[in-house]
């Protein structure tokens, strides 16, 4: 293929769209995995869409993939191999939404190929005559990454100077020695990840700091150095030491651009810079291992940002204990997660937000993502004939005149999910989890599913067992979870009952 044309561009006739799609899907494959393997269940869905559509079926417009894949599967419509294939990209492509984790390029493959399965089936049963499906390609890798100009012009001339100055050869007499030791020669050329050639050294009192290309030019904000933050204001004012490139080679003196400083003030700068340079060197492999990732970083620091994540609200409900920081972000129509800076420290401007509050949005943003994790699947499995019936489970609740939505991935998640929000809404939680909270929708049966000590009514130990750390009595509440997604949500739809709360579980009633 020359650079212009594209594995699926034979879909153009049948659907422009479909291969646009298709077109991204290829491109993303090597330079974000997460973005394909998410986006790769929007392509299959579409075409699911236009199977019921072309068999005259109805279908239910807020139906989701699973339900439009199981209705076509009991229906006959789709062959165990392409059911296979389409519940495979369905639930690798929910592991990429939900997951903070890194996604390998053999997983975008992998999917790749199920795509290829999915397309091939539909263009011979319901595309026209004509289109022919060419063979099975993988995807040539043709993201590379380079250095820039600037910076090979550094390494070419650091080769050129070890090629006239070559090392030494060890010397025996000691008279040399002691005046070779004063000489300087150029050190070897290392093999760099693009962005981390030196480009300058920084020096105060001795002590050299280097400076790779990636950072020549970068901005030095003010709160990311703690013991510095004023000090780096007051010189930008006079328009010192804003960004990189305008710092001296040497720091020794450059507190007399401003008044009432002194040289405490450019070694206490110079030694947070030297943490600034290593952070951001971590911080720069990270987006060159994990391209097309959006992460928020909070000083060393760092969380992933899925979809999910990014469409969390920014409200009282989501996140506790920082009112005035989700007020004044509201204010300037931040709403959602997805909204906020990379740089999480540039919140600390807000008024009366220090960074200590910064701090709580983080651990809260970074529990967040801990408990969205989805438990990995068997890719290498063959046979994908049983699924879970829910990709997630919730219940919607309404207290007062306060409505939200309880959700987890799993039945433990939900519950513990659950828990805080009845904690966090000062109800009387305690009482009822002493007493013991019986499994299911009604109070008869023998099994507990939340109680203060791991024991069922009938003296049997828990069979498989989550503890909750309660927030207002400091006691440890036992959840069992072997159970099923139906008995979980019914069992959390009773608790919240009892306590006065107004709970709708629509999974449920689907059923029904």
């Amino acid at each position: 293929m020359d650079k212009h044309s594209y594995f699926y561009q034979f879909l153009e006739p049948l659907s422009k769209e479909l291969a646009l799609v298709a077109k991204e899907l290829e491109n993303s494959i090597f330079t974000s995995p997460r973005t394909m393997l998410t986006h790769a269940r929007v392509f299959v869905e579409n075409i699911l869409q236009q199977v019921t559509l072309a068999e005259k079926l109805q279908d239910e417009p807020r139906s989701n993939l699973k339900e439009r894949l199981d209705m076509l599967n009991e229906k006959g419509y789709l062959l165990p191999e392409i059911r296979d294939a389409l519940h495979f990209v369905r639930q690798v492509g929910n592991q990429a939404a939900h997951d903070a984790r890194m996604f390998r390029y053999s997983e975008a493959l992998l999917s790749w190929e199920a795509l290829y399965k999915i397309v091939r089936w539909y263009v011979e049963v319901y595309g026209p005559i004509d289109i022919t499906v060419p063979d099975y390609q993988d995807p040539s890798h043709q993201v590379e990454q380079t250095y820039d100009m600037t910076e090979l012009e550094v390494r070419l001339k650091s080769l050129e100077e070890l090629l006239r100055n070559p090392f030494p050869k060890p010397i025996e007499d000691t008279a040399f020695q002691e005046v070779a030791i004063t000489a300087e020669y150029p050190t070897e050329v290392q093999e760099e990840l693009p962005g981390f050639t030196s480009i300058r050294t920084l020096s105060y009192k001795g002590r050299k700091l280097e400076v790779p290309y990636f950072l020549r030019d970068a901005f030095l904000l003010p709160q990311r150095f703690s013991k510095s933050e004023t000090y780096l204001i007051r010189l930008g004012a006079e328009q010192q030491a804003r960004i990189m490139s305008e710092l001296p080679n040497n720091l020794e003196g450059l507190y007399k651009h401003v008044k009432r400083y002194s040289d405490k003030n450019d070694e206490l700068f110079f030694e947070e810079l030297s943490v600034f340079i290593e952070e951001e060197k971590v911080r720069r492999k990270l987006t060159l291992e994990r391209t097309g990732e959006l992460f928020f970083f909070y000083k060393a620091d760092y969380i992933v940002v899925t979809e999910k994540l990014s469409k969390v609200c920014l409200t009282a409900d989501e996140f506790t204990g920082i009112p005035s920081l989700l007020r004044q972000l509201n204010e300037d129509e931040m709403e959602t997660v997805g909204q906020l800076p990379k740089e999480l420290v540039i919140l600390a401007k807000y008024e009366n937000v220090g960074i200590g509050t910064v701090e709580k949005l983080f651990e809260q943003l970074k529990k967040k993502v801990n408990d969205n994790k989805v438990e990995d699947v068997d890719l290498s499995q063959e046979s994908r004939s049983i699924f879970k019936k829910w990709d997630s489970l919730f219940v919607n609740v309404q207290l007062g005149e306060s409505k939200t939505v309880i959700r987890g991935d799993s039945v433990p998640s939900l519950w513990k999910e659950g828990l805080r929000w009845i904690e966090e809404h000062n109800l009387p939680l305690y009482p009822l989890v002493k007493a013991g909270v019986v499994l299911g929708s009604t109070d008869s049966g023998k099994r507990y599913a939340i109680a203060l000590k791991p024991i069922h009514k009938d003296n049997r130990k828990f069979t498989q067992k989550h503890t909750y750390e309660s927030l207002l009595t400091d006691e440890t509440y036992y959840l069992e979870t072997k159970i099923n997604p139906k008995s979980g949500l019914e069992t959390l739809a009773k608790l919240l009952t009892l306590l006065g709360v107004t709970v709708r579980i629509p999974l449920l009633e689907d059923t029904e």
